[in-house]
C-alpha cells in the first residue's frame, strides 16, 4: 500500500511550492520592468528626434545629431529583439548549427577593430589586447554563434569596466578542446552573484535605479551559445580584482592538417596556466 504523506510533510511540500511561486513571480515582475525600461528608453529617443527632425528652421548640424540618435536608437532596439529572438530559437533547440572553417586570427582582428572603436568613442581609459596559441589557426564551427559569445563577452567587459586592459584569446586546452577568454579589470563578481548572472533577464545590479542599461540577456546568451557549440562556460571573478570568462568549445580540425597537429601535440607538453600569466588572478583553467 502507497504510504501517504502525513501532515507535516504536506506542509512542507505547500511551503516549497508557496516560495517557488513567489520566486516565479520576482522573476516576472523583475522582467516586466526591465524590459519596460529597456524597450522605453530607445523609442522615447525615436519619438523625440522624428517630431524635433520636422522642424525645418533646424541647422544642418542639428539635424544630422537628431538623425544620429535616431539611428542608434533604432538599432538598440533591434538589437534587443533580436537578443530575445535568439535566446528563444536556442531554449527552444530551433536553432540549426552552421559549421563551416573559421580562421581564429582573422575573427580576434575584426573583433579587435570593432571593440578597439567601441573604447576610443568611450573615452574610456582602456587598452585591449588579445593573443593565440597558434597563428593562423582553423578550426570547424559555428562562425556566427562563436562570434557572437565573444562580442557580448567583449561588451560586458567594455560595459563595466573603466579603465585598466581587456584581454582576450584562446589556447589549445587538450587535444579535443580549444579555450576562449574574455578578462577584464573592471569591479568583479562576488561568489553569491556569480550563481546568478547567467540567468536570463538577470543583472548584478537588477534594481530599477541600477547604474548600467541592459535587459540582462547577455550571458544568458553566451551560456546557451557555447552549449549549442558543444562546450563549457566559466567565471573567475573576485570583487576589486576584476573577471575572467572561460569557455571551451570542440577542437575540431582538418585531419589533413599535420602541421598544425604537430603544433598542438608540442603545445601540450607545456602547462596551460602559463599561457594565462599575463592575469592577476589565481584561476584553474585545466577545466
Amino acid at each position: 500500500m502507497e504510504k501517504r504523506p502525513t501532515y507535516k510533510e504536506l506542509e512542507k511540500l505547500l511551503q516549497e511550492e508557496k516560495a517557488k511561486t513567489a520566486k516565479a513571480e520576482e522573476l516576472k515582475n523583475s522582467f516586466l520592468a526591465n524590459m519596460s525600461h529597456e524597450i522605453r528608453t530607445p523609442m522615447n529617443a525615436i519619438i523625440g528626434a522624428s517630431e524635433l527632425l520636422r522642424d525645418d528652421s533646424l541647422s544642418k548640424d542639428d539635424r544630422n545629431e537628431f538623425t544620429h540618435i535616431l539611428n542608434a536608437s533604432s538599432k538598440e532596439l533591434l538589437d534587443l529583439f533580436n537578443r530575445i529572438l535568439e535566446l528563444s530559437q536556442l531554449e527552444s533547440g530551433a536553432m540549426e548549427f552552421q559549421e563551416s572553417e573559421i580562421t581564429i586570427h582573422t575573427l580576434f582582428i575584426k573583433l579587435y577593430s570593432i571593440f578597439g572603436q567601441n573604447i576610443s568613442e568611450s573615452q574610456k581609459r582602456l587598452i585591449l589586447n588579445f593573443t593565440e596559441d597558434i597563428q593562423e589557426i582553423k578550426i570547424f564551427s559555428d562562425l556566427e554563434k562563436l562570434t557572437n559569445v565573444l562580442s557580448y563577452l567583449l561588451e560586458n567587459a567594455v560595459k563595466f569596466t573603466e579603465k585598466g586592459e581587456i584581454d582576450f584569446g584562446c589556447a589549445i586546452q587538450d587535444r579535443n578542446n580549444i579555450l576562449f577568454y574574455v578578462k577584464d579589470t573592471g569591479p568583479g563578481i562576488s561568489k553569491a552573484e556569480q550563481e546568478k548572472i547567467f540567468n536570463k533577464f538577470t543583472q548584478v545590479d537588477n534594481s530599477y535605479t541600477r547604474v548600467y542599461s541592459g535587459a540582462g540577456l547577455g550571458l544568458s546568451l553566451c551560456k546557451e551559445n557555447v552549449k549549442f557549440l558543444g562546450g563549457k562556460l566559466f567565471i573567475d571573478s573576485h570583487p576589486g580584482q576584476g573577471s575572467i570568462f572561460y569557455f571551451t568549445i570542440p577542437l575540431k580540425y582538418s585531419e589533413a592538417n599535420v602541421v598544425l597537429k604537430e603544433k598542438i601535440e608540442a603545445i601540450l607538453k607545456r602547462n596551460i596556466n602559463d599561457i594565462y600569466s599575463l592575469s592577476t588572478i589565481k584561476k584553474n583553467i585545466a577545466i
